[in-house]
C-alpha cells in the first residue's frame, strides 16, 4: 500500500519522510521499515514516530496511519512507547468515529468526502480498480481557476441522483483547488419551500460537501430582468400570448406563432404588463426568437419568461411578478456568478445550444459545458413530483422513509456516506445511461461496514424453540470480542444460562442425537427433540460438550438466553421494493405499481446488550445479516426497531429472509438462476407489518408477481452491457464461394465448443492476409443465421471512417481471447441471451448511434471508452467513426 502525493502520482516511502522538512513533511509507508510485526521493523518505526506524530509527517492522522495500523503488530509493545502511543490513538479515533473518511494525506477530513487530498487521477495513490477515470474531463480547466455549481431547485429533499451530480461538481472544484457554489435555483414559487433549503444544506453537510458559496437565481432577479428587456429591445424575444395547447402544436408542427412579428414597442408595453402581474400580463410570457424550424423542437422559440402571482415567493415575497425559466436563468447566472464547468447530465444534451444562444444573445462569458450520465436504478422513483405524491398521499412515512431513494431515506436504511462517495466516483463522467442495479452499491456499503460493526444476536420470536441444557444453575456472564477481528471495538457481555431460544429454522434441520456449535459457547449433543402434529419443532434438550471440537460438527447455531426480564424485544423490519416495476416511466399510474407489502417485520428475542444501542448504529446479527437500529429500546419494554441492510448478494447469510433478496434493492441476483423456482419465502408464516406498507391499510391486496431484478428484457433497450461483446482471435479466413462481398472466418472465443463461425462484409476493404490470426471484437449474443448457406453465429465489429474507410477494431494483443469488453462507467449487467431483434425490442438499433470512436481512435458507447484487462480497443485511423 501506497500513499501518492498529493497533486502528483509519484510513489513515496518512508525513508523519504525522514529528514524531510518540517514544512513540507513527506508522508511515509509501512513496507518501508519491513514488516511491523518484526522487532526490526517496529524498532525503526518507533524510531520514526520519535519525531512525528503521524505517519503522513502532518500535525493530522491521515488513511495511510490506518493502514500502517493493519499492518502492526497486536501484541504487547512497552518497549516501543512510541508505537505504542500511535496505535492506541488510532484505535481510540476507530472506535469514536467507524465511519469517518480520513485524507488520503495533509487535509480537512471535512474535504475528504469529495476528493480532498486527490491525486490527479481522482484519489491518492490511484484509482481503485473499478473507479472510473475522472481525470482530464474538463476542457480548459485551469489549477485554481475552475469554479463549479450545484443548482437544486428547492421543491424536494436530495435524492441518489442529485447527490452524484453534487459530489461530482464538489470533486472537481477541489481537485483543481477551485470553488464550488450551491445555488438554489428558485424559479417558480408554486414549487419551492425554505424547509426544502434547509434538508438540502443539511444532506449536503452529511455528505461532507462544504460549498465555498450559497446563493439564489432570485439574488439576481434584477439582472436577469434586465438582460431579458435587452433582448426584446433587440428583436431576439418577444411576448405571447398563445394558448398553452395551440403553442404546443404550433412548435410540433414548425409554425411561428402570430405574435413573433409583434413590434419592439409592443412587446415592450406587454413585457411591462407581466412585470406587474396585470390581468394581461397573466395572459403572456417571453419567448426567444431562435428558430421554428429546428429539427430539435425545444429549440423551437423557447419559453424564457412567465408571469406567476398565485404565490409568493418564499424568499422575495411578493416583490417580483414575472420569473426566468431554467432555461434562460441557468446559463445568465453561471455566467455572472464566474462559473467554469457547468456540469449537467445527458438529458440536457437537446438544450445546450439553446444554452449557448442565451450566453451569446445576452453577451454572456463563455461557460463550458460538461455532461454526465443520469442516474437510472431499477425499481426506483427519482422524480420529485411521483415522490412528492407518495409523501401527500401517506404511503411512505416522510422524505426520510427507508424505501425512499432520498439521501435522508438510504442513509437511514444503512447506506455510509463513504460509500455513497464511492459510487459516485465509481460512475465518474459517463455519459452511458443505463438502469442500475442496487447490489453494487450495497455492496460497496457492505465493505465499508463489515470490518466496523459489531455482532449481536436475536431470534425470530414466532414458533422459537427453547433448548434445555445441562447448563450453569444460574446465569453466568462471560466477556467476548464485539466483532473477531477488530479488537477496537471492545467486548460485549454475554449470558449464558440452562435455558436458551434458538431458530425454528435450525431446530427443524438438527436430528436427534446430532453434535451441534452454541456460538461464542461450545458444542452440545441434541438428545431429545420434541414436535407438534404438523412437524414443527417444540422443544429440544441438550448436553454441553464444551471440550468438543467446533470442527466436528456440521452445524453452528446462534441463541439467546431465556432471560424474560433482561431479554431486548426487536422488531426485525425488511425493506422490498416500493414498486414493482423495474422502470418507472412518465405515464405510469402510480396506484398500479405500488407494492403492497414493501415493509415486513419479524418480531424477534433480542440480546440483552441490544438495549445499550443508541439510534442510527450498525450492527450486524449473526446469521442473519446487517441492521441498523432506527428506533431505541425505550421506554422499558418497548420493542427497539432494526431495519435490514442489504448486502448486495443474491443469498440470504443464515437464515431465511421473509423478503425475497434475489429481486431485492440490493441483489441482482445469480447468473444462471431461473425465476420459476419456488420462492423460499412461500412457506413462511403469516408476517406483521407496521401499516406502512406501500398501500393503504384497508386494502389487503396480494403481494404482485415480480420478475428477477436485472432480467435483461427488463432493463431500457439503449443499455449496452445486454450486448455481449467478447475478445475472439480469428483462427482461419477465407472467402466465401458464392458471395462476392463475404468473408468466412473461424474465430475463437474461449468456449468449449471451439471456434465460432461467423460471416463478415469485409472482402472489398480487408486483404485476407490482413484478418488471418488477428485478435477481434465480437457481438457473441446475435442469433445465428445462414450468409449464403454459412452459418453466422456473431458479428465481427469495426469503425468506418467519415471517408468510408473500414477497419477492424482491435483490442491489445495483451487481451484474454474470450474476456467481455467493459464500457468504463458502466455497470455491465448481464448480458441478453440473444438480442431481441423486433422492431422496437431490439437493443442493436437503438445502441448502435452511440457506438463510434473517439477523436483517438478508441472504440466507445457515449463517450465512454470499451476496454479490456490489458486496455483500451482502438482501431489504427478512423477517428470519430461509427462502429458496427
Amino acid at each position: 500500500k501506497v500513499l501518492a502525493r498529493r497533486g502528483g502520482g509519484r510513489r513515496l516511502g518512508v525513508g523519504a519522510g525522514v529528514g524531510a522538512s518540517r514544512r513540507h513533511p513527506r508522508p511515509a509507508m509501512a513496507s518501508q521499515f519491513g514488516s511491523l510485526k518484526t522487532e526490526a521493523g517496529l524498532k525503526e518505526f518507533n524510531d520514526f514516530l520519535a519525531g512525528h506524530s503521524f505517519v503522513g509527517g502532518a500535525g493530522s492522522v491521515t488513511q495511510a496511519d490506518f493502514e500502517c495500523l493493519e499492518q502492526a503488530a497486536t501484541g504487547a509493545l512497552e518497549q516501543f512507547p512510541h508505537v505504542q502511543r500511535w496505535c492506541k490513538h488510532l484505535r481510540a479515533l476507530k472506535l469514536a468515529f467507524p465511519y469517518r473518511q480520513w485524507p488520503r494525506s495533509g487535509g480537512s477530513a471535512g474535504a475528504s468526502g469529495a476528493g480532498a487530498g486527490a491525486s490527479r487521477g481522482g484519489a491518492a495513490g490511484g484509482a481503485k480498480k473499478d473507479q472510473a477515470n475522472l481525470e482530464g474531463l474538463l476542457p480548459n480547466a485551469e489549477m485554481g481557476k475552475v469554479c463549479t455549481r450545484f443548482p437544486p431547485e428547492p421543491s424536494g429533499y436530495l435524492h441518489i441522483g442529485h447527490a452524484k451530480a453534487a459530489m461530482l461538481n464538489n470533486h472537481y472544484a477541489r481537485h483543481y483547488k477551485g470553488k464550488l457554489i450551491l445555488r438554489f435555483d428558485d424559479t417558480n414559487p408554486s414549487k419551492e419551500k425554505a424547509e426544502f433549503e434547509e434538508s438540502i444544506q443539511a444532506d449536503l453537510a452529511t455528505l461532507q460537501i462544504i460549498p465555498d458559496k450559497v446563493s439564489h437565481t432570485s439574488d439576481h432577479f434584477d439582472k436577469l430582468q434586465a438582460m431579458m428587456e435587452k433582448l426584446i429591445k433587440e428583436g431576439k424575444a418577444y411576448v405571447d400570448d398563445t394558448q398553452v395547447e395551440q403553442m404546443r402544436s404550433e412548435r410540433d408542427a414548425g409554425v411561428e406563432s402570430a405574435r413573433r412579428k409583434n413590434t419592439v414597442e409592443e412587446n415592450l408595453r406587454l413585457w411591462g404588463e407581466m412585470l406587474a402581474g396585470s390581468a394581461e400580463g397573466l395572459k403572456n410570457c417571453v419567448r426567444g426568437k431562435m428558430d421554428m424550424t429546428h429539427k430539435v423542437k425545444c429549440l423551437r422559440d423557447p419559453v424564457f419568461y412567465r408571469c406567476k402571482t398565485d404565490t409568493p415567493h418564499h424568499k422575495t415575497g411578493t416583490k417580483y411578478k414575472a420569473y426566468p425559466t431554467y432555461d434562460f436563468a441557468c446559463p445568465c447566472v453561471d455566467a455572472i456568478e464566474g462559473i467554469t464547468h457547468a456540469l449537467r447530465t445527458i438529458e440536457y444534451a437537446d438544450r445546450d445550444a439553446m444554452y449557448k444562444w442565451v450566453l451569446e444573445a445576452t453577451g454572456s462569458r463563455h461557460v463550458e459545458l460538461v455532461e454526465f450520465s443520469k442516474t437510472q436504478m431499477s425499481h426506483t422513483i427519482l422524480s420529485k413530483r411521483k415522490l412528492t405524491w407518495f409523501v401527500d398521499k401517506g404511503y411512505v412515512e416522510g422524505w426520510n422513509d427507508p424505501r425512499f431513494p432520498t439521501v435522508q431515506g438510504i442513509l437511514r436504511r444503512g447506506m455510509t456516506v463513504d460509500a455513497l462517495l464511492e459510487f459516485a466516483l465509481t460512475l465518474g463522467m459517463s455519459k452511458a445511461t443505463v438502469l442500475m442495479e442496487w447490489d453494487k452499491i450495497w455492496a460497496i456499503n457492505k465493505q465499508k461496514i463489515d470490518p466496523v460493526v459489531p455482532r449481536y444476536t436475536a431470534v425470530g420470536k414466532d414458533d422459537a424453540v427453547l433448548l434445555k441444557l445441562d447448563g450453569p444453575d444460574q446465569p453466568v456472564c462471560v466477556m467476548d470480542k464485539k466483532h473477531p477481528k477488530n479488537e477496537s471495538l471492545g467486548e460485549r457481555l454475554i449470558i449464558q444460562s440452562k435455558q436458551v431460544w434458538v431458530e425454528q429454522e435450525d431446530a427443524a434441520a438438527i436430528e436427534q442425537g446430532e453434535q451441534v456449535t452454541l456460538l461464542h459457547w461450545g458444542n452440545c449433543y441434541i438428545d431429545q427433540i420434541n414436535r407438534s402434529k404438523d412437524g414443527k419443532v417444540t422443544g429440544m434438550v441438550g448436553r454441553l460438550n464444551i471440550g468438543g471440537n467446533v470442527k466436528d460438527t456440521k452445524k453452528k447455531i446462534h441463541w439467546v438466553s431465556k432471560l424474560d426480564d433482561q431479554v431486548t424485544p426487536v422488531v426485525l423490519r425488511e425493506l422490498d421494493h416500493l414498486v414493482t416495476k423495474p422502470k418507472i416511466e412518465d405515464d405510469d399510474v402510480m396506484e398500479n405499481i405500488i407494492n403492497p407489502t414493501s415493509v415486513v417485520d419479524t418480531m424477534a428475542i433480542g440480546d440483552p446488550a441490544l438495549k445499550t444501542l443508541s439510534k442510527g448504529t450498525s450492527i450486524q446479527l449473526e446469521r442473519r445479516g446487517y441492521f441498523i437500529v432506527d428506533s431505541i429500546a425505550f421506554p422499558p419494554g418497548k420493542g427497539m426497531v432494526l431495519i435490514k441492510i442489504p448486502d448486495g448478494k443474491a443469498k440470504d447469510m443464515g437464515m431465511t429472509s421473509k423478503v425475497d433478496v434475489k429481486k431485492l434493492q440490493g441483489a441482482r441476483g445469480e447468473k444462471g438462476e431461473k425465476g420459476d423456482k419456488k420462492d423460499k419465502t412461500a412457506d413462511q408464516p403469516a408476517v406483521e407489518t407496521n401499516g406502512k406498507a406501500a398501500a393503504p391499510a384497508s386494502k389487503k391486496a396480494e403481494p404482485k408477481a415480480k420478475a428477477a431484478a436485472g432480467k435483461p428484457a427488463e432493463r431500457s433497450l439503449d443499455d449496452i452491457s445486454r450486448l455481449n461483446i467478447l475478445v475472439g482471435k480469428i483462427t482461419k479466413v477465407w472467402p466465401h464461394p458464392e458471395a462476392e462481398k463475404l468473408y468466412c472466418e473461424e474465430i475463437d472465443l474461449g468456449e468449449p465448443s471451439g471456434p465460432r463461425t461467423i460471416a463478415s462484409g469485409l472482402r472489398h476493404h480487408l486483404k485476407q492476409e490482413e484478418m488471418q490470426g488477428q485478435k477481434v471484437v465480437v457481438l457473441a449474443n446475435l442469433k445465428p443465421r445462414k450468409m449464403q448457406g454459412f452459418e453466422s453465429q456473431g458479428m465481427v465489429l469495426c469503425a468506418t471512417s467519415n471517408d468510408g474507410k473500414v477497419e477492424l477494431l482491435k483490442p491489445p494483443a495483451e487481451a484474454k481471447v474470450g474476456e467481455r469488453v467493459m464500457v468504463e462507467g458502466v455497470e455491465m449487467l448481464e448480458a441478453d441471451e440473444k438480442l431481441n431483434e423486433k422492431t422496437g425490442k431490439a437493443p442493436l438499433p437503438v445502441c448502435s448511434p452511440g457506438m463510434r470512436t473517439t477523436a483517438d481512435r478508441k472504440a466507445a458507447y457515449r463517450g465512454a471508452v470499451w476496454m479490456t484487462s490489458a486496455g483500451p480497443v482502438a482501431c489504427n485511423s478512423a477517428g470519430d467513426g461509427q462502429i458496427s
